[in-house]
Parts: structure tokens; sequence; C-alpha cells
């Protein structure tokens, strides 16, 4: 598991822009960059919210593509985590990196697409 970086937000970008997503998450991006979320919330509720969206335009594989990176493993991999593991690598991530900035990030990138 390593910490979020740069490239991270560029790869969520991508992805929302290639599964055309954006409208469905651009509330969940905007609640975590005004901090109306808490961290707890934002990790887990913001993720499943996220599956939610995904899974309605059939783009769960983006999700995987996303979070390959931080897990350090394939798509692929991350599609086959069992439930319990995915939850905790997601709770890491919520514990080892700054999520606002990250979203952040995001959301102003977001208000350019």
């Amino acid at each position: 598991m390593r910490k979020l970086k740069t490239p991270d937000v560029f790869n969520a970008m991508r992805v929302i822009k290639k599964t055309g997503v954006k409208e469905g998450i651009k509330p969940y991006i905007k609640m975590a960059a005004e901090g109306k979320l808490s961290t707890e919330d934002l990790g887990i509720e913001g993720v499943l919210g996220l599956i939610e969206i995904l899974a309605e335009s059939k783009s769960e594989r983006a999700l995987y593509e996303v979070l390959a990176g931080p897990f350090e493993m394939t798509p692929d991999d991350v599609a086959e985590l069992d439930l319990d593991v995915f939850v905790s690598n997601l709770k890491i991530i919520e514990k080892e990196n700054n999520l606002k900035v990250f979203f952040n990030s995001l959301s102003g990138l977001i208000g350019k697409m």
C-alpha cells in the first residue's frame, strides 16, 4: 500500500471523463473538498457512493483502475479482493493520506472539464 500521489488525481480524472459519471460524483467530491464529509465518511461512504454510481454506468472496472495504484496491485487483483480486505485497504488510504487535498485537487480539475 502506498500513499496517494499526484498521478492518482489525474488517473481519477481520466476515469471520471472516460466513464461520463462527472455529474454523479461531483457532489461527493465537492462535499469532500469543502470538508462537509468526515474523513471516515469520505473514505468509506464516498467510495461506496462512487461504486454505486459506477455500477449504474457499468463502469465498475474504472474504480479498480483508480485504486490499483495506491493498492499497488493490478485492477484485476483489486476486483478479486475479499470485501474485508478491500474495506481495510480503504481505511488505510483514509488514515495515511490527506484526502481533503486529494479531493480539492480533483474538484478543481472537474470544474475545468
